[in-house]
């Protein structure tokens, strides 16, 4: 028979009852239970998080304890009870009580919490299909949710996790946690790059905070001129480009295992195709083929419904990408798509999934070819061992760029969207330009 475990605190309001209890539902990763301060109300109950967690056996000898650390525990767990109970009180002194005055009472209501700011904002973002950028902030969600917990989870742990356990309010956010967040993080492995995208998705949020008058302009940390506020520090980019020597040796290794032969190749024909990036990839159709100019010409999904034009990227179809296609492709037909990963009846989500799926197993299998032909090369000629999906993408620049190709032709044929004033009216670059400066990354 399961131990009944004694509540505390219990104090009672007209019909609104309160009690302090010990939540043994779920232990956390260190084996101990959430203390909880619950609210009654007939048949409908609310509970409220204390900030503290311990064992079932230090929470039975917590009312008489006399251990320094029982003894704080137990005056924080008062307080806390207290202030709730002194808020009841309050409203049912009007006649007013309810759970959402209560929230409110509190500076806990929807509009006060951080969670649900973010949780409105992921739903507005994964019904408008925008998906990747949904996952951004969730992914920022959970790492204030570890600082706020002190337990900093991988994302396998996070999964598992119960993230609505602690809830942030808009008076956790100040430049002072902001700081200790940062520091955290780096202790905990985050890159600086990593921290930078966290902290931009939270200043996000507080912006909408601000603009809904949730918080006032005096609150909010991220404003920049003032001794008080927050500045999210800027990153340079990672070095992750390779010489052209090295995507020969790449190109040039034997593979007798066929899922990292695969894996190879369509890394090189990501590096061939203007740096594409495999989400465009795998959407490739020969529809976007024109057999006039030997070219591909698509609009990049990652700008598609956020660019204020369309942005249509070209590239040439070498010898080398079309041994590619013959190899892992489909055949020539206006209604297929160039490699055969999609059918062209997956929901959006399923097309995000394969994408995460593919790059997943490329990036690996790139990883251990790199391992491979470092193996039998001297240290001082290694290839960089952090090769990706993305190290296609920087190279394709980088290389042009060494070879003194005009930095607004690669800038077009990456699909940036930023634009100097000059862009506005040069003309786009023709069939030639762009067959000269793509074979510069071709050899034998």
């Amino acid at each position: 028979m399961k131990e009944k475990i004694e509540t505390i605190n219990q104090k009672q309001k007209d019909n609104v009852k309160i009690a302090s209890f010990l939540d043994t539902r779920r232990a956390n990763y260190d084996g101990l239970y959430f203390v909880r301060t619950r609210v009654t109300l007939v048949k409908k109950q609310k509970y409220y998080p204390t900030g503290i967690a311990m064992t079932i056996q230090d929470w039975q000898r917590l009312p008489k304890a006399r251990e320094s650390k029982l003894v704080e525990a137990r005056r924080s767990i008062e307080a806390s009870s207290q202030v709730i109970f002194n808020a009841v009180k309050q409203l049912c002194e009007f006649n007013a009580f309810s759970f959402d005055r209560l929230e409110t009472l509190l500076g806990r209501g929807d509009k006060q919490s951080v969670n649900t700011a973010f949780k409105h904002k992921i739903q507005k973002l994964i019904d408008a299909d925008k998906l990747n950028t949904a996952e951004f902030y969730q992914g920022a969600l959970n790492a204030f949710v570890c600082f706020k917990c002190g337990k900093w989870c991988k994302r396998k742990e996070m999964q598992k996790c119960s993230k609505d356990i602690l809830e942030l309010t808009f008076h956790d956010i100040t430049a002072e946690q902001m700081q200790r967040f940062e520091k955290e993080a780096l202790e905990h492995g985050y890159t600086k790059t990593t921290i930078a995208m966290r902290m931009r998705a939270m200043r996000t949020i507080c912006n909408i905070a601000l603009s809904d008058g949730t918080i006032r302009p005096s609150d909010y940390c991220f404003k920049k001129g003032s001794q008080k506020s927050y500045t999210i520090k800027k990153t340079g980019s990672r070095k992750i480009a390779l010489t052209l020597d090295d995507i020969k040796i790449i190109a040039n290794v034997s593979i007798k295992e066929r899922n990292r032969k695969m894996s190879r190749d369509l890394f090189l024909f990501s590096f061939w195709a203007n740096g594409m990036n495999f989400a465009d990839l795998i959407r490739l159709k020969w529809s976007d083929y024109s057999r006039k100019t030997n070219e591909f010409t698509f609009i990049r999904e990652k700008t598609k419904s956020t660019a204020t034009e369309d942005l249509y990227i070209s590239f040439p179809l070498f010898p080398k990408m079309k041994e590619i296609i013959e190899e892992w492709g489909n055949n020539m037909n206006k209604e297929s798509y160039v490699f055969s990963f999609l059918k062209g009846d997956e929901s959006y989500a399923d097309e995000i999934r394969l994408t995460k799926n593919i790059t997943y197993v490329v990036n690996s299998n790139i990883k251990k070819l790199i391992k491979s032909i470092n193996d039998n090369l001297p240290e001082e000629k290694h290839l960089p061992e952090n090769v990706s999906t993305y190290a296609a993408r920087h190279s394709y620049g980088t290389i042009l760029a060494h070879n003194r190709v005009p930095e607004s032709y690669i800038g077009f044929a990456l699909g940036h969207s930023n634009k100097s004033v000059t862009g506005s009216y040069i003309e786009g670059y023709s069939i030639e330009d762009r067959l000269q400066y793509n074979s510069l990354l071709q050899f034998q």
